[in-house]
Protein backbone atom coordinates (compact mmCIF):
# COMPACT_ATOMS: atom_id res chain seq x y z
CA UNK A 1 0.00 0.00 0.00
CA UNK A 2 1.65 3.77 -0.91
CA UNK A 3 1.57 6.21 1.94
CA UNK A 4 -0.15 9.35 0.68
CA UNK A 5 0.49 12.24 3.33
CA UNK A 6 -1.12 15.98 2.76
CA UNK A 7 0.62 18.75 4.43
CA UNK A 8 -1.90 21.34 6.22
CA UNK A 9 -0.88 24.62 8.15
CA UNK A 10 -1.31 23.88 11.36
CA UNK A 11 -4.65 26.02 13.44
CA UNK A 12 -7.86 26.16 14.02
CA UNK A 13 -9.24 26.29 10.64
CA UNK A 14 -7.22 23.27 9.47
CA UNK A 15 -8.37 21.58 12.83
CA UNK A 16 -12.27 22.26 11.36
CA UNK A 17 -11.74 21.44 7.97
CA UNK A 18 -9.85 18.12 8.47
CA UNK A 19 -11.61 15.23 6.58
CA UNK A 20 -10.05 11.79 8.58
CA UNK A 21 -11.80 9.38 11.10
CA UNK A 22 -8.98 10.14 14.01
CA UNK A 23 -6.54 12.27 15.24
CA UNK A 24 -2.94 11.75 16.73
CA UNK A 25 -2.02 13.94 19.27
CA UNK A 26 1.21 13.98 21.36
CA UNK A 27 1.17 15.29 24.30
CA UNK A 28 3.92 16.78 26.52
CA UNK A 29 4.92 17.57 30.14
CA UNK A 30 4.02 21.45 29.21
CA UNK A 31 0.87 22.85 30.60
CA UNK A 32 -1.57 24.48 29.17
CA UNK A 33 -1.60 22.36 26.25
CA UNK A 34 0.63 23.42 23.42
CA UNK A 35 0.80 23.37 19.45
CA UNK A 36 -2.01 20.36 18.29
CA UNK A 37 -2.66 19.44 22.10
CA UNK A 38 -3.78 22.72 22.73
CA UNK A 39 -6.02 23.09 19.56
CA UNK A 40 -7.75 19.86 19.95
CA UNK A 41 -8.24 20.37 23.54
CA UNK A 42 -9.57 23.65 22.77
CA UNK A 43 -12.74 22.01 20.13
CA UNK A 44 -13.23 19.64 23.17
CA UNK A 45 -14.14 21.62 25.92
CA UNK A 46 -11.22 20.92 27.47
CA UNK A 47 -11.53 17.45 27.30
CA UNK A 48 -7.87 16.60 27.42
CA UNK A 49 -6.87 18.76 29.88
CA UNK A 50 -9.50 17.42 32.41
CA UNK A 51 -8.41 14.08 31.59
CA UNK A 52 -4.91 14.83 33.29
CA UNK A 53 -6.14 17.05 36.09
CA UNK A 54 -7.95 13.56 37.09
CA UNK A 55 -5.30 11.68 37.00
CA UNK A 56 -6.28 9.28 34.11
CA UNK A 57 -3.82 10.15 31.68
CA UNK A 58 -0.57 10.98 32.87
CA UNK A 59 0.93 11.98 29.32
CA UNK A 60 3.92 10.08 30.18
CA UNK A 61 5.68 7.96 27.64
CA UNK A 62 4.27 4.35 26.95
CA UNK A 63 1.33 6.03 27.84
CA UNK A 64 -1.92 6.47 25.40
CA UNK A 65 -5.43 7.46 25.44
CA UNK A 66 -8.73 7.55 23.65
CA UNK A 67 -11.07 9.84 23.75
CA UNK A 68 -14.31 10.02 21.49
CA UNK A 69 -14.95 13.23 20.16
CA UNK A 70 -18.31 13.37 20.71
CA UNK A 71 -19.29 15.35 17.43
CA UNK A 72 -17.45 17.99 18.70
CA UNK A 73 -14.69 17.19 15.72
CA UNK A 74 -15.34 15.51 12.80
CA UNK A 75 -12.55 12.66 13.23
CA UNK A 76 -14.49 10.62 15.72
CA UNK A 77 -11.65 9.19 17.90
CA UNK A 78 -8.73 11.14 19.88
CA UNK A 79 -6.08 9.92 20.55
CA UNK A 80 -3.37 10.97 22.84
CA UNK A 81 -0.08 10.05 23.17
CA UNK A 82 2.45 10.67 26.17
CA UNK A 83 6.28 11.95 25.95
CA UNK A 84 9.01 11.61 28.01
CA UNK A 85 10.03 14.46 29.81
CA UNK A 86 12.95 15.86 28.18
CA UNK A 87 11.04 17.62 25.46
CA UNK A 88 12.05 18.74 22.96
CA UNK A 89 13.03 15.27 21.66
CA UNK A 90 16.15 13.23 20.63
CA UNK A 91 16.02 11.89 17.89
CA UNK A 92 16.25 7.90 19.22
CA UNK A 93 13.00 9.63 20.99
CA UNK A 94 10.98 11.42 18.06
CA UNK A 95 11.33 7.91 15.82
CA UNK A 96 10.02 6.21 18.96
CA UNK A 97 7.04 8.39 19.48
CA UNK A 98 6.44 8.70 15.79
CA UNK A 99 6.82 4.80 15.01
CA UNK A 100 4.34 4.18 18.24
CA UNK A 101 1.93 6.62 17.16
CA UNK A 102 1.25 5.25 13.41
CA UNK A 103 1.78 1.83 14.53
CA UNK A 104 -1.50 2.70 16.74
CA UNK A 105 -3.49 4.54 13.91
CA UNK A 106 -2.61 1.18 12.15
CA UNK A 107 -3.69 -1.57 14.42
CA UNK A 108 -6.84 0.86 15.36
CA UNK A 109 -7.92 0.47 11.77
CA UNK A 110 -7.67 4.11 11.12
CA UNK A 111 -7.81 4.73 7.25
CA UNK A 112 -6.84 8.17 7.32
CA UNK A 113 -5.30 10.24 10.61
CA UNK A 114 -3.94 13.89 10.96
CA UNK A 115 -1.09 14.53 13.36
CA UNK A 116 1.32 17.23 14.03
CA UNK A 117 5.18 16.01 14.79
CA UNK A 118 6.28 16.06 18.56
CA UNK A 119 8.66 18.88 19.55
CA UNK A 120 12.03 18.18 18.11
CA UNK A 121 15.14 19.11 18.94
CA UNK A 122 16.77 18.97 15.55
CA UNK A 123 16.19 20.19 12.42
CA UNK A 124 12.99 19.93 10.28
CA UNK A 125 14.58 17.70 7.71
CA UNK A 126 15.99 15.46 10.02
CA UNK A 127 12.52 15.12 11.76
CA UNK A 128 10.86 14.41 8.35
CA UNK A 129 13.54 11.94 7.73
CA UNK A 130 12.60 10.08 10.72
CA UNK A 131 8.95 10.56 10.50
CA UNK A 132 8.56 8.56 7.22
CA UNK A 133 11.18 5.65 8.70
CA UNK A 134 8.40 5.89 11.79
CA UNK A 135 5.32 5.46 8.84
CA UNK A 136 6.47 2.90 6.73
CA UNK A 137 6.67 0.54 9.48
CA UNK A 138 3.05 -0.15 9.84
CA UNK A 139 1.55 2.32 6.90
CA UNK A 140 -1.96 3.52 7.15
CA UNK A 141 -3.84 4.69 3.62
CA UNK A 142 -3.52 8.78 4.49
CA UNK A 143 -2.11 11.00 6.88
CA UNK A 144 -2.26 14.72 7.37
CA UNK A 145 0.32 16.37 9.16
CA UNK A 146 -0.27 19.79 10.61
CA UNK A 147 2.22 22.49 10.66
CA UNK A 148 3.91 24.98 8.50
CA UNK A 149 2.51 23.28 5.08
CA UNK A 150 4.63 24.62 2.67
CA UNK A 151 7.73 24.09 4.47
CA UNK A 152 6.93 20.04 5.58
CA UNK A 153 6.02 19.62 2.14
CA UNK A 154 9.84 20.75 1.20
CA UNK A 155 11.16 18.40 3.38
CA UNK A 156 9.03 15.72 3.41
CA UNK A 157 9.66 15.79 -0.37
CA UNK A 158 13.52 15.60 -0.26
CA UNK A 159 13.35 13.38 2.67
CA UNK A 160 11.01 10.83 0.18
CA UNK A 161 14.21 11.05 -2.07
CA UNK A 162 16.92 10.71 0.32
CA UNK A 163 15.29 7.22 1.59
CA UNK A 164 14.27 6.14 -1.74
CA UNK A 165 10.87 5.34 -0.95
CA UNK A 166 7.05 5.71 -2.34
CA UNK A 167 5.32 8.26 -0.75
CA UNK A 168 3.02 10.45 -2.15
CA UNK A 169 3.15 13.92 -0.60
CA UNK A 170 0.53 15.95 -1.54
CA UNK A 171 1.64 19.80 -1.06
CA UNK A 172 -1.52 22.20 0.06
CA UNK A 173 -3.93 24.20 -2.76
CA UNK A 174 -2.35 27.53 -3.58
CA UNK A 175 -3.63 30.80 -2.41
CA UNK A 176 -6.01 32.38 -4.73
CA UNK A 177 -5.24 36.14 -4.54
CA UNK A 178 -7.36 38.86 -6.11
CA UNK A 179 -5.92 41.17 -9.07
CA UNK A 180 -5.18 44.98 -7.42
CA UNK A 181 -8.28 47.32 -8.04
CA UNK A 182 -7.80 49.05 -10.63
CA UNK A 183 -7.05 52.62 -10.74
CA UNK A 184 -9.67 54.12 -12.34
CA UNK A 185 -12.43 52.72 -10.20
CA UNK A 186 -13.50 55.15 -7.18
CA UNK A 187 -12.39 53.40 -3.77
CA UNK A 188 -15.22 51.47 -2.00
CA UNK A 189 -16.97 54.06 0.06
CA UNK A 190 -16.19 57.15 -2.33
CA UNK A 191 -18.79 59.48 -3.11
CA UNK A 192 -18.95 60.63 -6.88
CA UNK A 193 -20.43 64.04 -7.39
Amino acid sequence: MALKIEVADLGLPALDALDVDALAVFVGPERPLQGLAGFADWRMCGGISRAIRSGVFGASLDEALLIPSGGRMHPARIFCFGLPPGVPLAPDAFLRASRTACEAMAKAGSDAFATAFPPYAGDLSTACRLWLEGSLVRPVRRQVLLGEARVLQRELTAARAALGVQVDVVAPPSRVEMPPRARALPHIGAVIR
